[in-house]
C-alpha cells in the first residue's frame, strides 16, 4: 500500500494523541537517517585507566521534573532507526520500561525514555577479549537536547561529537570510577532526529544488581568524570556533586528487585577483579563491594581496586595541555612509544589493538571516520585519546593522522611530569 506523505503528516499534526508507532515509522526520514554505532572496548590494564576527552563547559543548575513524552522519538522507534527490529520488539514486549524523567543542567536537558533488558534482543552482537558474544544485555535510550532550544548538530554535520557525553549505568556500592560501561563491555548507538539526539547505551545485564540502587549517569566528556559525582565509600550510594561546573545528570533506574541475584552478581564483580589482577597488583583504594548494611568489604576472594584521582588529576591535565598540540608539540614534549598503520573496514572505521608494555598494559578500540573529519593542516585529528599510565605522574596520548592512501596513523605517545 502507498502512503501519500503530505496526507500523513497532516493528519498526524492534526490530532492531540501520539499517532501510533507503524505511521511515526512512515514519516521518520528514512532517506536521511545518519547512523553512527561506537564500541566502547575494555581496556586491561594493571589498573583501571582514568580516561578523559575535553568538553566544552557549562553552568550546573539541576532540576529534575516530569515532561511530556509526546514530543520524543518512543524507544523502540530510536531503535527502528538503527533497523534493529528485534531490540524495536523488545521495547515494546512487557519487560520493557518507560519512564519519562527528565533532569536539567545548564545548557543541557537530558530526559530517559526507557530500558529494557535480556537475552538476544538485538541483531547487533557484542563480544568479549576472548570473541565471546555476549547476549544477556541491558539497554537504555536517552533523548539529549540543548536547553536552549536550539537543534543538536546532526551525525553528517561539522561540530558533530566536539561536546562529547558519557551515558551509563553504575551500580551503588561499586566504585563509579571503575564499574561503568567501559569495563562492562558497553556500546552505544546514536542517532539525531529534529534536533534530538537520541542515544541507546548498553552493557551487561545490571539487573543482577537490582536489589540496589542502579543509577544513570549523564555527563560531559568521554569517559567517566570522578569531579562530576559524589561516590560514599561507607554507604555506596553515588550523587550528583552540586559544585561541579558541567553536565553530570544522574538517574535512578527503575529495575525490577525480583530479577536480582545477589550470587550472580558476586561472580560479576569477582570476575572483573579476576582478570585486572591477572595484569599485575592493584593499587590500594576504594574497596569494590557494599555489604547489604552499606558498609564497604571486599567481595569474597576478591581484592582491592584502585579510586585512581590523582590518576585522573594528572590524565585531565595531559588532555588539557595537549588538546591543541601539533605533530612537533608531541615530538618535544613527549615519548613516542607506538605507531601503527589502520586500514578502514566496509564502514570507514579504523579499528586498533596494542599492547604498550610486557606485563599486559594494553588498549583497543575504533575510531570512525566521524571523528577523524576535523584535523590540522598536519592532517592530524584534533579528537586525541587520553589514558593514565602506570602511575599517577604518567598518561598516554593517542593521535590519529589522515594518510593521503586513506590510512591513519596511529601514534601513542607517553607523558610524564
Amino acid at each position: 500500500m502507498k502512503y501519500d506523505m503530505d496526507e500523513l503528516l497532516k493528519d498526524a499534526l492534526s490530532k492531540k494523541e501520539e499517532p501510533d508507532f507503524w505511521l511515526n515509522q512512515s514519516i521518520i526520514k528514512k532517506a536521511q537517517e545518519k547512523e553512527r554505532r561506537n564500541m566502547v572496548k575494555v581496556n586491561k590494564r594493571i589498573k583501571i585507566p582514568a580516561m578523559a576527552m575535553l568538553a566544552a563547559a557549562v553552568v550546573v543548575a539541576g532540576s529534575a521534573s516530569a515532561y511530556a513524552a509526546w514530543r520524543y522519538l518512543t524507544p523502540q522507534q530510536v531503535a527502528q532507526t538503527n533497523e534493529d527490529q528485534g531490540l524495536a520488539a523488545a521495547f515494546q514486549s512487557e519487560d520493557a520500561v518507560d519512564v519519562g524523567e527528565v533532569q536539567e543542567c545548564g545548557d543541557y536537558r537530558i530526559t530517559l525514555l526507557g530500558l529494557v533488558s535480556g537475552k538476544n534482543l538485538s541483531k547487533y552482537a557484542v563480544t568479549d577479549d576472548t570473541g565471546e558474544i555476549l547476549d544477556d544485555r541491558t539497554y537504555v535510550v536517552t533523548a539529549i537536547e540543548n536547553a536552549d532550544g536550539t537543534p543538536r548538530k546532526d551525525t553528517s554535520e561539522e561540530g558533530y561529537g566536539e561536546d562529547p557525553l558519557f551515558v551509563s549505568p553504575l551500580v551503588q556500592g561499586l566504585n563509579p570510577a571503575i564499574y561503568n560501561i567501559v569495563t562492562m563491555d558497553g556500546a552505544y548507538f546514536e542517532t539525531v532526529e529534529d534536533g534530538v539526539q537520541y542515544r541507546i547505551a548498553e552493557c551487561d545485564n545490571v539487573e543482577k544488581f537490582a536489589d540496589r540502587p542502579v543509577y544513570l549517569c549523564v555527563c560531559d566528556g568521554t569517559f567517566y568524570n570522578n569531579d562530576a559525582y559524589i561516590y560514599d565509600e561507607k554507604s555506596g550510594d553515588i550523587s550528583r556533586n552540586e559544585q561541579y561546573q558541567g553536565l553530570n545528570a544522574l538517574f535512578t533506574l527503575p529495575l525490577d528487585k525480583s530479577k536480582a541475584d545477589k550470587e550472580a552478581a558476586e561472580e560479576y564483580v569477582k570476575k572483573m577483579e579476576d582478570e585486572w589482577n591477572g595484569y599485575g597488583e592493584l593499587e590500594e583504594g576504594t574497596k569494590a563491594g557494599a555489604s547489604e548494611s552499606g558498609s564497604s568489604e571486599t567481595t569474597e576472594g576478591g581484592s582491592e581496586l584502585p579510586l585512581a584521582s590523582e590518576e585522573a588529576d594528572f590524565t585531565s591535565q595531559a588532555a588539557e595541555e595537549s588538546k591543541d598540540w601539533k605533530l612537533e608539540d608531541f615530538e618535544e614534549n613527549t615519548e613516542l612509544v607506538k605507531e601503527i598503520t589502520l586500514t578502514a573496514d566496509e564502514k570507514g572505521s579504523y579499528a586498533y589493538k596494542y599492547e604498550l608494555s610486557p606485563d599486559g598494559m594494553s588498549c583497543e578500540g575504533i575510531v570512525d571516520k566521524e571523528t577523524l573529519s576535523d584535523r590540522d593542516e598536519g592532517n592530524m585529528a584534533k579528537f586525541r585519546g587520553v589514558m593514565g599510565g602506570e602511575d599517577s605522574q604518567t598518561a598516554y596520548i593517542e593521535t590519529y593522522t589522515m594518510m593521503e592512501d586513506g590510512s591513519v596513523l596511529l601514534r601513542v605517545y607517553k607523558y610524564s611530569k
